[in-house]
């Protein structure tokens, strides 16, 4: 279906279609011509007979010279009767002027297949000439062989060549647009690779090429200074969360014991951000992929719904769990359980007092709520990391949840979307087979 909407098919079918009207036209108005040219040479030689013979004054002389016209004459180029009073020159029958069928000559010798009939009055004597149309016969034959020996095998040929043109087109149409889809999905590794040297495509493709390297390059650098800025900070507030803690140790007034508490709080929420930040980087990097193996999918959400059905009941919501039999999906198990912990903690979160539903179809991951949901144009912002709405913002978190479940989904080569569950929201996440 594509390659009947693609630009390549099109521009071909319209050139061909060019084509084929150009030489169409041209084939009818050479046909036309020369079938002119061949009516007018038949009519000139039908009114050179008759003026032969009216330039004869005497009957007898006309006569003779009609008699001499017949015997030279091949009765398929021509057939003549010429009458004198009660004498007559020739076998054909009196037949009406125009173009006629050869059969109306009621002639048994070879005969053409039409005739131009020309009638005159020779004062004396009336004469009926019949010029055989044979050559407008032969011009038609040899007008359908050209268009069958000549038009229809270019047609073929032209398309034969169209046909090679638009599939190599098209496949260096969708690797572009592939790579396109590639890099708009967040893979900024991908590449077009061997573009044609010499053509507008290859042209494009190198650029696009070189732009997605650039993209890499500046997207790898800002992670890689994120996760530097993360690992260089982690180590000193780790330090402080050490020496906080130690300060619970001392006698301390109850005013700044309070204080000492939100910042012990405060201090672990940053650490965990950080961890959060760093595990994400190295997601992205790729890290983890050595640990795949078999999983269970529908065990492990089994296992995850059993661990935090008391925490729901304690929140006042109802977790089920709907599963269709073991399915093995290729993956790391903490990971896995990782994903799903986070998507039960954030519907825990923000959808209170509603029910939570996880499902495993197929392999996809299914997970639903009764809750606020999310809107359509905030859906990409949620998957970013830090990024809360303003909804969420009174809520504990750090904008890091999601994000995270996105970089593990993109690890193990599954499409993560957010919909909604009317009310309330719906992620899914479809684990290749």
């Amino acid at each position: 279906m594509k390659t009947l909407r693609s630009t390549p098919l099109r521009l071909s079918v319209l050139l061909i279609a060019v084509f084929t009207l150009f030489m169409s036209v041209g084939l009818a108005m050479a046909f036309w011509v020369m079938r002119d040219a061949l009516a007018a040479d038949i009519t000139l030689r039908a009114e050179q007979v008759i003026e032969d013979l009216r330039a004869i004054p005497e009957p007898e002389e006309r006569l003779e010279r009609a008699h001499e016209i017949i015997s030279a004459a091949d009765p398929r180029a021509m057939l003549l009767r010429l009458t004198i009073g009660d004498q007559t020159v020739g076998s054909v029958s009196d037949l009406p002027e125009g173009i006629i069928d050869a059969d109306a000559t009621a002639l048994p010798e070879p005969i053409a297949d039409s005739y131009l009939v020309r009638r005159a009055d020779l004062a004396p004597g009336a004469l009926l000439v019949a010029v055989g149309r044979d050559s407008v016969a032969e011009l038609s034959e040899t007008f359908v062989a050209i268009l069958g020996f000549a038009l229809l095998p270019a047609l073929m040929l032209t398309s034969a060549i169209g046909i090679v043109v638009v599939r190599r087109t098209s496949a260096r149409v969708e690797a572009i647009r592939g790579t396109l889809h590639t890099l708009a999905g967040g893979t900024l590794t991908a590449r077009v690779g061997s573009p044609h040297p010499d053509t507008d495509l290859g042209d494009i493709s190198r650029d696009l090429d070189r732009m997605a390297e650039a993209q890499e390059a500046a997207t790898g650098a800002l992670r890689q200074i994120g996760a530097d800025i993360a690992h260089d900070l982690k180590t000193p507030i780790q330090r402080l969360a050490v020496r906080l803690e130690a300060l619970g140790d001392t006698d301390l007034p109850e005013d700044a014991r309070d204080q000492l508490d939100q910042a012990r709080t405060e201090t672990a929420q940053i650490i965990d951000t950080f961890q959060s930040l760093l595990q994400i980087a190295q997601l992205e990097g790729g890290q983890g992929r050595d640990t795949f193996g078999p999983v269970d999918l529908g065990a492990l959400v089994a296992d995850m719904a059993e661990i935090y059905d008391a925490s729901a009941e304690d929140a006042g919501i109802h977790l089920t769990h709907a599963l269709n039999g073991p399915l093995p999906v290729t993956g790391d198990r903490n990971l896995l359980s990782r994903l799903i912990a986070n998507l039960i903690e954030n519907a825990l979160r923000h959808a209170a007092g509603t029910d939570i539903h996880l499902a495993v179809i197929g392999r996809t991951l299914i997970v639903r709520d009764g809750g606020a949901g999310i809107p359509a144009n905030q859906r990409d912002v949620v998957l970013r990391r830090l990024a809360r709405l303003e909804a969420s913002r009174s809520t504990p978190g750090s904008g890091l949840g999601l994000a995270m479940v996105k970089a593990i989904a993109d690890l193990h080569g599954a499409p993560l979307a957010l919909g909604d569950a009317s009310p309330g929201l719906e992620v899914r996440i479809a684990f290749p087979d």
